[in-house]
């Protein structure tokens, strides 16, 4: 495994929490999406990781909206 130094930075508490709702609907942890959000900065961007990120959430928008339904049908 390559050498992966550590960056740390003090932000806003708010900043904080929207990091952490960010992770949590997306599944994922909030380390990479702050490794993104640098990434995004510094024009680093991997068109393929972003790609799938849509995928992923995508996939999970349909899921989402298939319980939905699923709901509204009990509504009824």
């Amino acid at each position: 495994m390559s050498y992966s130094p550590m960056v740390g930075a003090r932000v806003p508490e708010v900043w904080q929490l929207e990091i952490k709702a960010i992770a949590l609907a997306a599944g994922r942890k909030e380390a990479e999406i702050v490794r993104d959000a640098i990434a995004q900065y510094l024009g680093q961007t991997d068109p393929n990781s972003v790609k799938g990120a849509i995928a992923s959430l995508e996939d999970r928008v349909a899921s989402l909206e298939g319980k939905l339904a699923g709901l509204g049908r009990l509504a009824l």
